[in-house]
This record gives structure tokens, C-alpha cells and sequence, in this order.
């Protein structure tokens, strides 16, 4: 106070001696956060305002803010029938964001979203597809739909790319010689890009050759072709193409709607989103012993966050290894079936007559022999 820097709405927000300020309304409050996240993408700025909309319709746009309680949101928000946990999440990031430009420094104590929680989330498992249900789906495509279509699932299949990133690739993206690719832009909101990919960074991915083959096949539909962007050198073309308007995929949908459930009904093969593509190139390589940190970086993820979501599928790669040394562990018995390293699942056996009462204790670790296989 002596240096005449106190604010009393920073310490005091409900005090009767403020004075009205230029944003009175929760309307007001929200519309300001939102202009304040212009900076965002496209797509999350439309999240955004899908949240606030739905807010100002639940709380009232006209509702005083410093008429909002915790006990009014947390009353408003707990006997809402919210169709999900995530959708609950998500539109409370909004919120929680709208009151923390309101309540700020010392009066952040006053804020009435304090204390309300996110709902949990059932953590779900990847749902790929196994081999054999991948090579029936590229078969019965060939058989239905235009080649351009074949190669797009059949990229998706074979780069584990994100269908943001598959969409938006272009000819010069690729380096043919080193048979890689660089990820560094993603199309998103109706057609939006920019730079990066979801986690905001570039990455190179290798290219098998059943990838390959889908550039073969997209060769001469859009090699040659010759787009103009605004404020951009980049001329080349993007690499897929809808076949029935000749034009690049504005979107994943029509994909999935189209060719991706269509395919999946015919075969008889369970429900998945088109997106497990990337889930089947994890899996089937992690199963084929394929490093993980390879994988990680193929993909665009961390090591951490790949072996949180696809560890369950490694032992695969190790013919059942680690199962073995997980039952040699807790053995008991010295006739329990214990490993070897070859691959080979073993017989473990006693030595006859080498447990005695003299040697049991120094001659243990030699009182058996491997007889490999069964």
C-alpha cells in the first residue's frame, strides 16, 4: 500500500467497495479467453469454442462473475448427464481456464473452480489387428476399390503414420534414394495445416518395401501434379488422393465411412477404428522383435509412453522366454521346467545321485542338465 501498487479485487474480489469493471459477465469473461487463444490451431480453437458456447448456455452468459460460486459449478457441472468422462474433461479445460484469467496472483485463492475434479478415464488398451487380418483387408479392398485407395490403407498400415500426418504428405516429403520420409506438416481442422506433426516436431520414417509399393501405385495419379500455396515455395503435390474427386483427402472420414467399415462388415472382422492401422504396425513389429526404441521413433512417441502402451505385446518377440524364466523363477521343485536362451523350450532334469547331504549345498547350481526340446 505504501508504494500504492494494492489492488483490492487482487485481495478482496467480493468486497461491495469494488468499483464495476469493463467485464462484469461470465459471457464477457469467456469471450475474452477465447480471443486470448487465437494463437492455437484451427481445430483446438473450435474445441474451444464448442466448450464456452456449452457454458454459457449451462451457467448463463449474463451471470455476474462474481456471483459464481464453487458451489454453483460444482452443482451445475455433478447433475449434468455428461455423455462421457473425456467430453466432461475437455470442456473443463475451458472453464478451468476462463476463471483462471479472472483469478489471478494473490486472488487465485477465490477461485471457484478450486476443488473441482476431472472424471476418471478408463485407461483402453490398443485394439489391433492381427496379420492375417490385415493382408484380408488389403485383398478384399483390391478387390472393391479404386488402386488409390488400396495404397492409402496400405501406407497406413506399413508407416504407422498418424491419418493427420498420411494426408498431408507430399512428393517432396520423401527422400526415395534413402527410402525415408520426413513428417512436418498435419492437416486437421477442414483442411487446416501446419507445421509439425501432433506432438509438434518433425521425425524421419523409414520405408518398408509394402510402403513403397503404395508410392508405386499413387506414382502416376499425383507425381506430377503441381499445387500453389500461399507464401510457400512447395509446389509438389500430396501423395494420396480421393479417387472420386480427384482431389487430396480433406479429412480421415471419408476413408473410414466409405472403404474402412464397408471392408471390416464384409470380411467379418470386429469393429476397429481406421487409426488401429498404427496400432497393427506396433504390435506386429514389437511381436517380431523389432527394438522398441526403433519403433518409438518411428512412430513419433517416447519409449516411455510406447512400452506403456504396447509392452503387453513384446514377450511375443521372445518365443516365450520370459515366461520360462518367470516360472524358473518360482520353482520350487528342480524337475519344474526352467529356460534356456536358444529359443528352445527345455526339459530341465535332475542328475542322478547328486543331491546328497555333503554336496547339496556347494554342488546345486551342477545338479542339472538341458535335454532341448520336448
Amino acid at each position: 500500500m505504501a508504494r500504492g501498487t494494492f489492488e483490492l479485487a487482487e485481495f478482496f474480489p467480493h468486497s461491495s467497495r469494488l468499483k464495476p469493471t469493463d467485464v462484469q459477465t461470465f459471457g464477457q469473461l469467456a469471450d475474452l479467453w477465447l480471443q486470448s487463444k487465437k494463437r492455437l490451431s484451427p481445430a483446438t480453437h473450435n474445441q474451444y469454442g464448442t466448450a464456452v458456447r456449452f457454458w454459457k448456455r449451462l451457467l448463463g452468459e449474463d451471470l455476474p462473475i462474481r456471483d459464481i460460486s464453487h458451489k454453483t459449478l460444482a452443482s451445475k457441472i455433478g447433475s449434468y448427464p455428461w455423455p462421457s468422462a473425456k467430453t466432461h474433461n475437455n470442456y473443463l479445460i475451458a472453464l478451468r481456464g476462463v476463471f483462471d484469467l479472472e483469478y489471478r496472483g494473490a486472488s487465485a485463492i477465490h477461485n471457484p473452480m478450486i476443488g473441482i475434479e476431472n472424471m476418471a478415464l478408463v485407461r483402453r488398451l490398443p485394439d489391433p489387428l492381427g496379420g492375417e487380418e490385415r493382408d484380408a483387408i488389403l485383398a478384399d479392398m483390391r478387390a472393391h476399390y479404386d488402386e488409390r485407395v488400396v495404397a492409402y490403407f496400405q501406407w497406413m498400415f506399413f508407416t504407422g503414420m498418424r491419418p493427420e500426418e498420411a494426408i498431408a504428405l507430399r512428393w517432396s516429403d520423401l527422400d526415395l534414394r534413402r527410402q525415408s520420409l520426413r513428417v512436418q506438416r498435419v492437416r486437421t481442422f477442414r483442411g487446416s495445416e501446419r507445421d509439425g506433426s501432433k506432438t509438434h516436431s518433425e521425425r524421419d520414417v523409414d520405408l518398408v518395401p509394402q510402403a513403397l509399393d503404395a508410392l508405386r501405385t499413387m506414382r502416376p495419379h499425383t507425381l506430377l501434379m503441381r499445387t500453389e500455396r500461399p507464401d510457400e515455395e512447395d509446389t509438389g503435390a500430396d501423395v494420396f488422393q480421393n479417387p472420386v474427386t480427384g482431389q487430396p483427402w480433406h479429412d480421415e472420414r471419408s476413408q473410414r465411412e466409405h472403404y474402412w467399415i464397408p471392408t471390416l462388415k464384409r470380411l467379418g472382422i470386429r469393429w476397429r477404428r481406421a487409426y488401429n492401422t498404427r496400432h497393427t504396425y506396433a504390435t506386429v513389429a514389437l511381436m517380431a522383435g523389432v527394438p522398441a526404441a526403433y519403433i518409438a521413433s518411428q512412430l513419433g512417441n517416447s519409449v516411455k509412453m510406447l512400452l506403456e502402451r504396447y509392452a503387453r505385446w513384446i514377450p511375443g518377440a521372445d518365443n516365450g522366454n520370459a515366461r520360462a524364466l518367470l516360472v524358473a523363477a518360482m520353482a520350487t521343485n528342480p524337475e519344474e521346467i526352467r529356460p534356456n536362451f536358444d529359443g528352445i523350450r527345455p526339459k530341465f532334469v535332475p542328475v542322478s545321485n547328486c543331491f546328497t547331504a555333503e554336496n547339496k549345498k556347494t554342488q546345486e547350481n551342477r545338479c542339472f542338465t538341458w535335454v532341448s526340446g520336448w
